[in-house]
């Protein structure tokens, strides 16, 4: 079930909308006529009334700054009635200046079109990015495989220049294997890098009995169908009865934190190149395994999470803060999604109101200990 946030009548959210689009040219209308009848003749200041239509064409539709210019055109005209610079001697002058005010209005109006027509497009190719990249980052089978799984993923998108990162979870005939990776670069080339991902590793899980294997079928598909400047960092995981076994591919080390408390970073003893340079090297990195019992957690994280910085800069001290909220005498190893809840939320506390770096992916799974 999802809870959404009560939505305005649409009449009302319109008018705010518009009454925010026109605020600032009518207030210069506003003030520029407070302050010139205020001045009286010794000081002009109604050629200032010209900023309207010209500031408008930054929030406001062509039809608004049209409107806006229309009532200015008068208003600018008694103006200068009261000032006296309507006779004789300034008529030339004035006339030139309405016909550079009809000329401004227009200009103003046809930046507005094209900026409205610019953010119309970004729209919808933003929303195109977005819906490719749910399909990516769909939510884990929580009990896949008798495991508990929970994800957690942060975004530092604009417009359509949404992140690699990626992360899907199988039960297979060989077990259950996961997957997590980040694509270099943004945009509509990473997402697509990162589904070509995730697809070769869906069809290579189910048939490959080796993971070693599995990695090799990743990386030759990278290779040949995604863009030449496009290589994946990712980490591969098969969970075992015992164990749980690992192929590098230039990712982030996991973390696996005991059922007793105690955190382990998993160094890889042979780290591999991301997948997609693999032509660089022919030989392909072993697969290793560490113990993986009842009550024992891994974290799968993408590199945004080390590369987080707070105010000053200071990088987000992943392995400290994972000792200090998830380890030690009463750990919450047995509770993967208050885990990433309780590893996200304070991320967040430590960037504080500056943005990410980078898009960040925490991925949690756990065996539940026996009842």
């Amino acid at each position: 079930m999802s809870s959404r946030e009560p939505q305005q009548p649409v009449a009302g959210t319109a008018t705010q909308s518009l009454f925010r689009q026109i605020a600032l040219p009518v207030g210069i209308l506003v003030v520029v006529t407070v302050v010139d009848l205020a001045t009286g003749s010794s000081m002009v200041f109604y050629p200032f009334l010209l900023l309207a239509p010209t500031l408008a064409a930054a929030t406001a539709p062509p039809l608004a700054i049209l409107v806006i210019g229309g009532v200015s055109l008068p208003l600018r005209y008694w103006l200068a009635s009261v000032d006296g610079y309507l006779g004789p001697e300034y008529h030339d002058l004035f006339n030139i200046s309405t016909w550079m005010y009809v000329m401004a209005t227009a200009l103003a109006m046809y930046l507005s079109a094209a900026r409205i027509r610019h953010e119309r497009a970004l729209v919808a190719v933003s929303e195109v990015a977005v819906a490719a990249q749910r399909a990516i980052l769909m939510p884990p089978t929580d009990g896949l495989g008798g495991l508990r799984l929970a994800v957690r993923y942060f975004a530092v998108a604009e417009g359509a220049e949404l992140g690699g990162d990626l992360y899907i979870a199988l039960d297979t005939p060989f077990g259950v294997r996961l997957i997590i990776g980040d694509v270099l670069g943004k945009g509509l080339g990473a997402v697509r890098t990162a589904s070509i991902t995730i697809g070769a590793f869906r069809e290579a899980a189910y048939d490959e009995p080796e993971l070693s294997a599995v990695a090799r079928r990743v990386d030759a598909s990278v290779t040949r169908n995604a863009p030449a400047d496009r290589f994946v960092t990712a980490l591969l995981v098969e969970v075992r009865a015992e164990q749980v076994a690992f192929v590098h591919r230039g990712h982030e080390q996991p973390v696996a934190i005991r059922a007793d408390g105690t955190v382990h970073v998993l160094e890889p003893p042979d780290p591999g190149l991301p997948l997609g340079l693999g032509e660089l090297d022919p030989g392909t990195p072993p697969e290793w395994e560490v113990p993986f019992g009842a009550g024992d957690l891994l974290l799968l994280m993408t590199d945004g999470f080390a590369d987080a910085r707070d105010a000053r800069g200071r990088h987000y001290p992943l392995v400290e803060r994972i000792e200090a909220l998830l380890g030690g005498e009463r750990p919450i190893a047995a509770d993967p999604v208050a885990a990433v809840e309780r590893l996200g939320d304070d991320l967040r506390r430590h960037v504080g109101t500056l943005r990410l770096t980078d898009d960040a992916l925490v991925l949690a799974l756990c065996r539940p200990p026996a009842r």
